[in-house]
């Protein structure tokens, strides 16, 4: 294998994260800003199916991009810009779209050939995977239902679309009078029968009270007549539905095709990283990960017991010598993205994805990173860390950012993407206003972005430095925690301290404890903001 021109004909993650994404969002922001037109009686905005299903390629184009589905993404950019070119009179929001369509096409090139050039760099040796591919499994099940909620949702629209075309054919068109403006959204009109009802127009700040509308009435059925009643969204649900059960359906059939043939295969070294999560090396270079549904159980544990893996972690004992890494056989589609399957002396173990190499929060504990820190640095308890100048700007930044995105849902309630892009913000804003660690008398409190770890000083092994970053061991399972760039050199010396303080007294039967971190109340509550704007 040509580990090096492997990795260099890979394409850049930020090509498709942040390039396309990000163009999607310009695109969408012209779009949306050139489309900003009154419903009026002579132009009434009358519902489109034939759009309301182009959103299912709108809104999956950056959520795949997002999750590594470069080319289905690409695809999806490109369908969703012709069908923008063929449904959408707006210049602008063509303009837009079509650009973004284009550099689809360019990225998915690139992409393809991409792919090709690492699976030529990834030799020459094909093998032949044993016995039958495994039954389908869950995936054709979720497949088959998200089929069949599509079906009944495509009934339930025609259903509703009919019953709605009976109202408008018996309807008769008066003016009824603006009579109340609640909650800036909410406008309830009087008819000349002295019924009233509501309704939440899509420019609420146009009306006054006292003015006229036109609507159509049929018995209680009222509605306006410039904004008639809109369920196309039943056929975006039923869309997507079935487009991630065509997915689902995909991907299984790209999994099973392992077996029609010979596949390119190479023998590598792995490295469990993490809970289900493998690192493939090829002698000293890291080459990708993969993810498993369950422990493979390829790694001997190095330590008797956790006793000794603190020893070993604070230096004071040299580490036991480490058994060679299992070799497992990876074999199938040799690119990033693409589909393998694992084989341990000869036999399939697993299934799963060629997946880029990234930093993990969490290190596994056979590993030994950094030097350790030993206690110099008396300090005043209780202690806390906190993040620096550059972390709280960045916060900052992420909370204009969550506002933002709530404005503009306000504006495009149909632009879900927006509300997950605002939680995130949200989330990361918060921990960036958080310590980054607390001291106290009984413990060290860790904050992470989900979870907030107390941990007793009897149950911290120890403190490893790599750079401006620490490195926690604590709990039985010697759980690795590695912590944000803090401004604090001494930030290390001051937990071994106190550790070393605390270990002189007795305090048995204390165990780590976990919570959720406040982080994810606010992005909770900011999804709760979203969903009732």
């Amino acid at each position: 294998m040509d580990v090096q021109r492997w990795q260099a004909a890979a394409v850049p993650w930020w090509v498709t994260k942040v390039g396309l994404v990000g163009g999607w969002v310009v695109a969408f922001y012209f779009a949306a800003s050139a489309n900003e037109v009154p419903c009026t009686t002579a132009q009434p905005c009358v519902p489109d199916p034939m759009f309301a299903l182009a959103v299912v390629p709108l809104l999956a184009t950056p959520l795949l991009l997002l999750f590594g589905r470069v080319l289905t993404g690409c695809a999806m950019g490109m369908v969703f810009g012709a069908l923008d070119i063929v449904l959408d009179g707006s210049a602008a929001a063509n303009v837009a779209f079509g650009l973004h369509a284009g550099a689809c096409a360019i990225v998915a090139a690139w992409t393809v050939r991409s792919r090709a050039d690492q699976h030529a760099a990834a030799g020459a040796t094909l093998v032949s995977l044993p016995d039958l591919p495994p039954q389908r499994g869950v995936l054709r099940i979720i497949a088959v239902l998200l089929v069949l909620f599509g079906f009944l949702t495509f009934v339930q629209y025609d259903l509703t679309n009919g019953e709605i075309e009976q109202h408008v054919a018996k309807a008769s068109r008066m003016d009824a009078e603006v009579v109340e403006i609640k909650n800036t959204y909410e406008v309830w009109v009087e008819l000349p029968d002295r019924q009233r009802t509501s309704f939440e127009p899509l420019a609420p700040e146009t009306y006054q009270v006292g003015d006229t509308v036109p609507v159509l009435a049929d018995g209680s059925w009222v509605r306006m007549a410039n904004e008639p009643e809109d369920v196309t969204w039943w056929l975006t649900l039923g869309g997507a539905a079935v487009f991630l059960a065509i997915m689902l359906a995909a991907r299984e059939r790209r999994r099973r095709a392992l077996w029609t043939g010979p596949v390119k295969a190479i023998r590598l070294q792995a490295h469990p990283v993490g809970p289900r999560r493998i690192l493939l090396r090829h002698n000293k270079d890291d080459i990708a990960t993969v993810a498993t549904l369950a422990d493979l159980g390829l790694e001997e544990p190095l330590y008797h017991d956790t006793e000794q893996f603190g020893r070993v972690w604070r230096g004071e004992e040299d580490p036991p010598v480490q058994l060679d890494p299992t070799e497992i056989l990876v074999a199938g589609e040799w690119h990033h993205g693409g589909q393998v399957a694992l084989l341990v002396e000869g036999e399939v173990v697993a299934t799963s994805t060629l997946s880029r190499v990234r930093p993990r929060h969490t290190v596994h504990n056979a590993h030994l990173p950094g030097e350790p820190v030993t206690a110099a640095k008396p300090v005043d308890l209780p202690h806390a860390l906190w993040p620096g100048d550059r972390r709280r700007s960045e916060g900052v930044l992420l909370l204009l950012g969550a506002a933002g995105a709530m404005i503009a849902l306000k504006y495009y309630p149909d632009l879900i993407v927006l509300g997950f892009m605002g939680v995130q913000c949200v989330l990361s804003a918060v921990n960036r206003f958080q310590p980054l660690l607390r001291l106290d008398h009984r413990g060290v409190s860790l904050y992470t972005g989900v979870w907030t770890y107390r941990v007793p000083w009897s149950q911290l092994h120890g403190v490893r430095r790599s750079g401006p970053q620490l490195m926690l061991a604590f709990g039985p399972h010697g759980d690795v925690i590695t912590t944000p760039h803090l401004p604090d050199d001494q930030a290390g010396e001051k937990l071994m301290w106190a550790r070393a303080r605390s270990m002189i007294a007795d305090h048995p039967g204390e165990r780590v404890s976990r919570r959720l971190n406040v982080s994810v109340l606010a992005g909770l509550g900011y999804a709760l903001l979203v969903v009732l704007i």
